[in-house]
């Protein structure tokens, strides 16, 4: 399957078991339909994949060093976003974030303490409106949302919302706790703000229509009763808005310029995609947690744990990353085509 040439960076850390060390792709971002950059996977087709680390060591994780390439160090890269405006990659990593230019050169961007308290961890960030490159939302672990705009060569941080609390509201944006466990945000075509609540199973969008005011709705997936129900989810099931239903872990979302917006399902080992209508539907097949990822048609191809997820602006290609396989916990990268196929690029080596 011949799938164009294009930049596809991923971000790796290691992760601890109870009784092994391995390796899982944490993200990825992807920077275009262009070969700017010696990037950490060039594909050019599925017999042709190369993975060439850009920055940082593997296993060496120092303490967020600046510097270039393999000089530089990470220090809990999680979360990656491309701008084209300015040709730069965003790392999310820890409380900072970071950025890496073509030449390999990784740079504090917003540093430690410019987002609250040094504790207040980054899950996850997106590109924002406007023409300036590093123009970005970001979502922390302390509930809150921020925007960042460049102010020289580092990125000012602006409150959008502070509620410390964690919660399910919805209505005017700061009149209530929006963010609760909010694992995924992505940005959408005309400017809205999504973002997933883990511990609702229920994605948000936020219209601004300030610099902090808006409205904040329910977008989709039906919301459980009691926060975190009672350790289970609802039924799998597709739909139009609250009609449909998510897994109780949902990690990551990616946004194309059509409107849609991808679903990293984990729990129930899927790719959905939601419409701008807010309709909910699978890239592939549901198999009640096999735990097995199969490459084939769409109308046959599975999936092991779905981890992340990354859309091509024109949402023809969206990568994903799955954890574990019937035989081995290592992480892959694949790719699905909707109304195509899926196939893996890289992983199970």
């Amino acid at each position: 399957m011949f799938i164009g040439k294009l930049i596809l960076f991923i971000a790796i850390g290691i992760i601890a078991c109870s009784s092994c060390n391995k390796d899982k792709i944490r993200d990825t971002a992807i920077a275009g339909d262009r070969a700017a950059y010696n990037a950490v996977a060039t594909l050019v087709n599925t017999s042709n994949v190369k993975v060439t680390t850009i920055a940082g060591k593997l296993d060496d994780p120092g303490n967020a060093q600046d510097g270039n390439g393999s000089n530089a160090r990470f220090w809990n890269p999680t979360k990656m976003v491309y701008d084209s405006r300015n040709n730069l990659l965003y790392v999310a990593d820890g409380t900072v974030i970071r950025s890496i230019d073509g030449q390999n050169n990784v740079k504090t961007y917003v540093p430690l303490g410019a987002i609250g308290s040094s504790y207040n961890e980054i899950l996850d960030m997106d590109v924002a409106p406007g023409t300036a490159g590093g123009t970005l939302y970001i979502i922390t672990k302390e509930n809150d949302l921020w925007k960042i705009v460049p102010n020289g060569t580092s990125g000012k941080a602006t409150n959008i919302v502070n509620r410390i609390y964690g919660g399910n509201a919805v209505g005017a944006l700061n009149s209530g706790d929006h963010f609760d466990l909010p694992n995924g945000l992505a940005t959408g075509a005309n400017g809205e703000i999504y973002f997933f609540n883990e511990a609702w199973n229920t994605m948000h969008r936020i219209t601004l229509s300030g610099a902090k005011t808006g409205t904040v709705s329910t977008f989709a997936g039906k919301p459980l009763t009691v926060r975190g129900g009672t350790g289970t989810s609802y039924p799998y099931k597709n739909g139009l808005g609250d009609a449909a239903t998510f897994g109780s872990r949902v990690s990551d979302l990616s946004a194309d310029t059509v409107g849609n917006i991808y679903v990293a399902d984990l729990d129930n080992e899927l790719v959905r995609k939601v419409t701008p209508a807010g309709k909910v539907t699978a890239l592939f097949q549901y198999t009640n947690k096999i735990g097995s990822d199969l490459d084939g048609p769409v109308s046959s191809a599975t999936s092991n744990n779905v981890t992340q997820v990354s859309a091509r602006k024109d949402g023809k290609m969206i990568f994903f990353t799955t954890y574990g396989n019937a035989n081995n916990g290592l992480s892959a990268l694949r790719v699905v085509r909707p109304g195509n196929d899926v196939t893996t690029l890289v992983g199970y080596g």
